[in-house]
């Protein structure tokens, strides 16, 4: 399936969360831009029109705690064309198991991400994530974890880490974007398949040709137009490109997917 893969997007149908992590990139930006956090999220039926139209190969399901969203597991049924992932806290329990109960065959990855900082606030947290992992270890087989590599977190995550390999549960050191670096403006100018091979989608529609203009501080400018009203135009796209773009300088160092957005970005040739 991944050589084939032409469109990746990244939809973020909510920006709501259990937690409020504070390396979190949806912490350090959305709910800094109060006109961005209270965006009203779109409903069911805008999505699934949306993804019906477009077809993009894969979908990747974020947020924000994207399970907060009761009808996230009619959307993955109701595009069947579509591969989908999912990244969760695994707190949104009765979504969570109604996915593992039904296992839809186009969902290909569940990603279920371990914070120490929400520990700290819910006394139970570890045990209900384990209780996430193992259910959807036996559902299908292949629960995936993540921790940010902010600091200290991975020191804080050992007994998470540990109960991990014994488990049997594969997981991932992932890089700590900082975001006061995504507004240096770089000498070098890039050209990518933002837009094309791949949008990111806020939860009223709004979209971006990649996550670090959605993140940068031109973030207003950078909107290429609103997806599920598809009015997507890539004349406002940058290119080239001189941000300080992290699936170029950051992912294909520090992450073992690499391009995983497919943007393809690379130096402009003239």
């Amino acid at each position: 399936m991944e050589a084939n893969i032409v469109k990746h997007y990244l939809i973020n149908p909510t920006w709501r969360c259990h937690s409020r992590c504070s390396y979190c990139w949806v912490e350090q930006t959305v709910r800094l831009r109060s006109e961005l956090y209270a965006v009203t999220e779109r409903p069911f039926d805008d999505w699934v029109l949306a993804i019906q139209r477009d077809r993009p190969d894969v979908v990747d399901i974020a947020g924000g705690e994207p399970l907060l969203l009761d009808w996230i597991p009619d959307l993955i049924f109701a595009c069947p064309e579509t591969y989908f992932g999912l990244s969760t806290n695994g707190l949104a329990w009765e979504q969570l198991n109604r996915i593992c109960v039904y296992k839809p065959h186009n969902l290909t990855s569940i990603n279920i991400s371990y914070h120490p900082e929400t520990a700290d606030r819910l006394p139970n947290y570890d045990k209900l994530w384990q209780r996430a992992v193992e259910r959807v270890q036996k559902a299908q087989g292949k629960p995936h974890c993540n921790i940010v590599m902010a600091d200290g977190n991975v020191e804080r995550s050992v007994a998470a880490i540990q109960w991990m390999e014994a488990n049997g549960v594969k997981y991932e050191l992932s890089p700590y974007e900082r975001v006061n670096t995504l507004g240096q403006i770089m000498d070098q100018g890039l050209c990518c398949k933002g837009g094309v091979n791949h949008l990111t989608v806020a939860p009223d529609g709004t979209a971006w040709s990649c996550l670090t203009t959605l993140r940068s501080p031109f973030w207003e400018s950078l909107s290429v137009g609103n997806w599920l009203d598809d009015t997507i135009d890539l004349d406002r796209k940058p290119q080239p490109c001189y941000l300080n773009c992290v699936d170029y300088y950051v992912l294909p160092e520090l992450h073992k997917a690499g391009d995983m957005w497919c943007i393809e970005a690379k130096p402009c040739e003239y």
